[in-house]
């Protein structure tokens, strides 16, 4: 699944990622293409990780209210994850084409 990480979610995301031990690729775009996100990120689609994608992504939500997560089904409907379980996230991750993580204040350091 690939993830756009915009606004200020490259580093907050990425180490809830790594926290939980979730492997990820960082995706470059070609020379001379644009790309609107600052990062784009691909993590496996498997059901091993399913339980800790999901984990992350409800936690990393639930940490900061100015954060969103947005997913793009394979049918193109968009589902935004706010007031998701983790176990209904995990049913959703089967079905998600790529998807969105936004934070829209800086890291609280």
């Amino acid at each position: 699944m690939r993830i756009a990480l915009f606004k200020d979610s490259d580093e907050s995301f990425t180490r809830a990622l790594d926290d939980a031990g979730v492997p990820y690729a960082e995706l470059k775009a070609p020379p001379g293409q644009v790309m609107a996100a600052g990062t784009m990120i691909a993590v496996a689609q498997t059901a091993a990780v399913a339980g800790p994608v999901a984990a992350v992504l409800v936690a990393w939500l639930k940490a900061r209210a100015s954060r969103k997560v947005i997913l793009t089904l394979l049918d193109k409907r968009i589902v935004h994850l706010e007031g998701y379980s983790v176990d209904q996230v995990k049913e959703l991750l089967p079905l998600v084409d790529h998807g969105t993580a936004i934070d829209t204040q800086p890291p609280a350091d």
